[in-house]
């Protein structure tokens, strides 16, 4: 992923400062994203407000509405008694459903950082050596099992997040030279 989700931009607006001063171009929401304002504690979507309202504004962001944004997270797990590793990836695919959700949760890591929020547990170690070489179904289930798992207690606000396992076949790993 080259550039941030579901928050692609934010700025913070200073109404005491010309915007000549700060020689800013004001956001503009490009195709697939939308502009959410922040008044206070009141968080409103462009277009859903007046223009009193966004005149007084605090802050700006733009809030990518892309279907199914795909976020990747790959290792390898060691078979057991064996020298031979199972490549696994969990693809998630993301979708804001509730941007002001979105805005509003823009302090916690799940939104400042979806990727590094889902993938936190980057290996799950307790698979390692747990499946024979050959078992890719057995290892798939219980990757399944616990990515789901996680994904029940590890929501992203505002965002839908589906996920799919997959693993390979177990094979040799590249030795180090």
């Amino acid at each position: 992923m080259t550039r941030r989700y579901p928050i692609v931009r934010h700025r913070e607006l200073w109404p005491s400062i010309p915007w000549s001063a700060l020689r800013r171009r004001a956001l503009v929401a490009k195709a697939d994203e939308i502009l959410v304002y922040r008044t206070g504690r009141d968080v409103y979507m462009d277009g859903t407000a007046d223009a009193s309202l966004a005149a007084r504004a605090t802050a700006v962001s733009v809030v990518d509405l892309s279907r199914d944004v795909t976020l990747i997270s790959a290792w390898t797990l060691a078979a057991r008694d064996s020298a031979l590793d199972f490549p696994a990836r969990v693809t998630y695919r993301c979708t804001v459903v509730d941007p002001i959700e979105v805005v509003r949760a823009s302090s916690t890591d799940a939104v400042r950082n979806t990727r590094r929020f889902l993938t936190r547990d980057r290996e799950p170690s307790g698979l390692h050596r747990a499946y024979a070489p050959g078992d890719e179904r057995g290892l798939h289930e219980a990757l399944t099992t616990l990515v789901t798992a996680r994904l029940a207690r590890r929501t992203v606000p505002g965002v839908r997040v589906l996920a799919e396992v997959h693993v390979g076949p177990a094979d040799l790993h590249a030795m180090e030279a």
